[in-house]
């Protein structure tokens, strides 16, 4: 038995045969034309996209059978892609001008895309390039009639491996029998994990080679909670992960019942529960699970999706539609969050040295005025449709907020001299995530009516390490004691100046901590939608009285591994605590 390590991209567990999904490589045939040749390629290429329109469409029909509208959203965003008008631009003029046939002229323009996204930090557009490659896939096989892509059967359950999965080939698979995916490639946020997510099948990502070399019909094991794979397993580890999924479609039935229950402890304190959202296809599922709202709407997928930055008009739409989907249900937009060297296709920017401390965030849009104004006007009006937030990030002063209240101030100005219908009122927020912004929570949240503390950058920042550098990734300790005193403080300082004060980093997610965040003061705690019902659980069984005594604890430890032992000791014996409670007495017992 061999174990892999990969990167977890969505829980579960499965024991089964492999079941490979390769492509054969598609061949692009390039050649010279005539003059007279460029209205017959053109139409060679409006035809293939045809075709591959018509096929998409099928997929996306069979996934809203599957799984529903949300998810489909999906599709449609490679269907999107096959009307973009920088890939139909390139391909019809290298045709036109360079005298190329049809399929060199499209794979050209496909790879000068792919260019230009890969090597960015910005993962969540990295991943892109799979539904472009895919789309390429898809459009040069609809050239050759002959060539089509086969579809994989699965005639019994099996665990499907793949070097990537493409969104188009997840549909086309015969969902029933898909046990877990394993891939060489992908992440946490590609389209795959998502889908999986929502179907709740395990998935592992990121084996680097690894999947590639598992043969097809070796029985495998997968733990998709951690990352981990086991070939041909012993007894002993196909016992723990039969166990491990059978409590967690216990826990799973179990938990149902909260989902329209309120996250109110014992003696009475309330949390809200909300949901963070990287993509539209979330919402499903985060309203499943019982979400009050969305604690962080990251706005950078709508620019993602453009090869320019997408117009108000097309941003009102987006907007309103996710305001829609949550009907009564508070919404926070964070306004656009990216740096210079993932945007230099549409500003020039130069790509910087360490963006992270860079040229982002608040920085960024306030020296984009017109485009940070459009957003805003979007939103704005988008308000209209619900409950609509406002979010600034990476601010660290007083002055950046100003400013950015100005443009909103402006924006309301413009929309009430045109006419618009637009929510006047909206609340505006702003992230903490600088230690900056930490120390002067009290003069921030005199200007605006929220804070929301984006604890991922936050421990960054403070410790001074880079999450995503594997050498000092062991120095991201949330419950590091400089972390705990920031966070209370800034909860302490919004209370004072009146503003509610919630928590929207990957802090909200972890079970372990849900007491800390409880004890720390926090009106809301956004998170990834799967963990709502057991946060929701832990706070609703401990009193507000008994999680501060947690924190004052906590905070007394002097380091990280202190706090980390500590708690892991109180949380096992929380739980012999309740598990002792729900047994049955000898009174109980049967005669």
């Amino acid at each position: 038995m061999r174990e892999l390590s990969g990167i977890p991209a969505a829980p579960g567990y499965a024991v089964g045969p492999v079941r490979r999904v390769q492509r054969d490589a598609v061949q692009v045939y390039r050649r010279s034309i005539a003059k007279d040749e460029v209205p017959e390629e053109r139409a060679r290429f409006e035809a293939a996209v045809g075709t591959a329109r018509e096929e998409l469409t099928v997929l996306r029909d069979k996934l809203t059978q599957e799984l529903g509208a949300g998810e489909a959203a999906i599709i449609d965003s490679q269907l999107l892609m096959l009307e973009d008008e920088l890939i139909w631009d390139s391909t019809l003029s290298r045709i036109r001008t360079q005298l190329q046939n049809a399929e060199g002229a499209f794979a050209h323009s496909i790879g000068v895309i792919v260019s230009q996204l890969d090597g960015l930090q910005e993962k969540t557009l990295r991943e892109r390039i799979a539904d472009l490659r895919d789309l390429e896939e898809r459009v040069l096989r609809a050239f050759d009639p002959e060539n089509r892509r086969a579809t994989l059967a699965l005639d019994r359950p099996s665990v499907v491996v793949a070097r990537d999965l493409a969104p188009s080939e997840t549909a086309a698979l015969e969902l029933e029998n898909v046990l877990a995916f394993v891939m060489d490639e992908g992440g946490a946020t590609g389209h795959v994990a998502i889908l999986a997510r929502s179907l709740g099948i395990p998935a592992v990502c990121g084996l680097r080679g690894a999947a590639e070399q598992l043969p097809e019909g070796l029985e495998v094991g997968v733990d998709g909670t951690v990352g981990w794979i086991y070939t041909e397993p012993d007894e002993a580890i196909r016992d723990r992960l039969e166990i491990l999924a059978q409590q967690q479609r216990t826990v799973s039935r179990k938990l149902d019942y909260l989902r329209d229950l309120p996250a109110e402890t014992p003696d009475g304190h309330r949390v809200r529960m909300m949901a963070n959202i990287e993509l539209p296809v979330e919402l499903t599922e985060a309203v499943d699970r019982g979400a009050e709202g969305v604690g962080l709407l990251r706005t950078e997928y709508l620019y993602f999706q453009h090869r320019d930055i997408p117009s108000e008009e097309d941003q009102v739409v987006t907007y309103g539609q996710v305001l829609r989907r949550m009907p009564g249900k508070p919404v926070i937009f964070r306004t656009l969050d990216v740096g210079g060297d993932k945007v230099s296709d549409y500003l020039g920017a130069k790509r910087e040295y360490n963006p992270f401390l860079g040229w982002r965030g608040i920085r960024f849009s306030l020296s984009n005025r017109s485009l940070f104004k459009a957003q805003i006007r979007a939103i704005y009006r988008a308000g209209a449709h619900g409950d609509a937030h406002l979010m600034f990030p990476m601010i660290s002063g007083v002055e950046e907020l100003r400013e950015a209240l100005a443009v909103c101030a402006e924006a309301r100005d413009e929309l009430t001299a045109e006419g618009r219908e637009f929510r006047a009122d909206m609340p505006i927020g702003v992230m903490v995530e600088t230690p900056s912004a930490a120390m002067i929570a009290d003069h921030l949240a005199g200007e605006c009516q929220f804070l929301s503390i984006g604890s991922n950058d936050l421990i960054q920042y403070t410790l001074a390490m880079d999450r995503g550098n594997s050498r000092v990734s062991y120095l991201y300790r949330p419950l590091h004691p400089a972390i705990l005193r920031t966070i209370r403080s800034v909860v302490d300082a919004g209370h004072a100046a009146g503003a509610w004060v919630g928590l929207c980093g990957e802090m909200g997610s972890e079970t372990r901590l849900a007491e800390v965040l409880l004890g720390l003061g926090l009106d809301e705690i956004s998170m990834h939608s799967a963990a709502l019902p057991k946060i929701k659980q832990v706070i609703r069984w401990t009193e507000l009285a008994e999680a501060r005594r947690v924190v004052d604890h906590l905070i007394s430890l002097r380091t990280a591994e202190e706090a980390d032992a500590w708690l892991a000791d109180y949380v096992e014996g929380r739980k012999r605590a309740r598990e002792a409670a729900d047994s049955p007495g000898p009174e109980d017992a049967p005669a």
